[in-house]
């Protein structure tokens, strides 16, 4: 950690963008609602909590200067990947696709198509078989 020290703001600016893979699938997948608001929203704002105390609060652990831009940019950074995936929850998963682009991206990912995985006996299935 201390050999990086000097670059962890850059590599935790791209540790933060965890909601951009969701934002991703959403897209191919076409899936609508695929998580709670307030799912959205408790796990956007807790995982600011340790960043935003560590370069914000001037009488931190690890005695690092405090950075306010820096917070603030890693804020509006978390804040604006959340707030796709809201519209994304309200106005569908594809609404920021422009239409052109967007009968491709249905054309090479068609959300109708189901992925195929094995279905393994469950042990109701196995009492169901045993009963019947």
């Amino acid at each position: 950690m201390y050999e990086f020290h000097n670059y962890l703001r850059s590599i935790l600016f791209l540790m933060y963008s965890f909601w951009i893979p969701q934002i991703f699938t959403n897209v191919i997948r076409d899936s609508r609602k695929p998580l709670h608001p307030h799912y959205i929203l408790g796990m956007t704002v807790t995982r600011l909590a340790i960043p935003l105390y560590i370069f914000g609060c001037p009488n931190n652990f690890m005695r690092t200067e405090p950075d306010k831009t820096w917070c603030l940019y890693l804020g509006v950074f978390v804040g604006l990947q959340a707030s796709i995936l809201l519209l994304q929850h309200y106005l569908g998963s594809r609404w920021f696709i422009p239409r052109q682009v967007g009968a491709v991206v249905s054309l090479l990912f068609p959300s109708h198509i189901i992925l195929f995985f094995p279905r393994f006996p469950t042990t109701c299935d196995t009492l169901n078989t045993m009963l019947s």
